[in-house]
């Protein structure tokens, strides 16, 4: 009898085990949402006067995808197809441009679309700081400098990720292991 409690034991504690390990390496995928609207864009990419926002995705995290739903107008001389953004880690050359447009002249458009990153081949992860660095920048650098070349009109980009960090569930459910394991331990000790 008393190795059929050994052994169930065991058993339970295997069960535990394998939990705890699925858990912890589960990654939480999740989305954050830029709005765009009235951002101005100025320069080329990495220069003073450009639009930057950075996103705290959490430590490793990988960028997996981009959606995108934005109307966006180029000042004349400025060309639609000069606008870009940057997404990528706060330091380092990672990441991917997004131009949403090919049209050689100014005006107003607007673009829709979703990228699987993954599927690319272009994920990438942030850095130990966990931030995602978006910059808005022209490909083309006009000659009225301080001056606006283009602006995002409305609408957003979403952002999909995948965390390193385990989700909050991870956490729980090693908890409820730690504390079947001690129930076990103790059992066994009364025993």
């Amino acid at each position: 009898m008393r190795n059929l409690k050994f052994v169930r034991a065991l058993m339970f504690f295997a069960a535990v085990t394998a939990a705890l390990a699925g858990g912890a390496v589960r990654a939480a995928e999740t989305t954050q949402v830029v709005n765009v609207a009235g951002i101005k864009s100025y320069d080329l990419f990495g220069e003073a006067g450009n639009t930057v926002i950075e996103l705290n995705l959490g430590a490793l995290a990988q960028v997996t995808s981009i959606t995108w739903n934005v109307n966006y107008t180029a000042f004349d001389p400025s060309w639609l197809a000069d606008m870009e953004v940057h997404f990528g880690p706060s330091a380092g050359n990672d990441g991917v441009v997004f131009t949403p447009s090919i049209t050689e002249e100014g005006g107003s458009e607007h673009s829709e679309g979703s990228a699987s990153l993954v599927d690319l081949g272009l994920d990438f992860k942030v850095g130990a700081d966990g931030k995602l660095r978006i910059e808005f920048s022209e490909n083309y650098k006009d000659l009225n400098p301080g001056e606006a070349d283009g602006q995002w009109d409305s609408g957003s980009f979403t952002i999909g990720y995948v965390s390193a960090v385990p989700e909050p569930s991870s956490y729980a459910m090693m908890l409820l292991g730690l504390v079947a394991v001690g129930a076990i331990a103790r059992r066994r000790q009364n025993s």
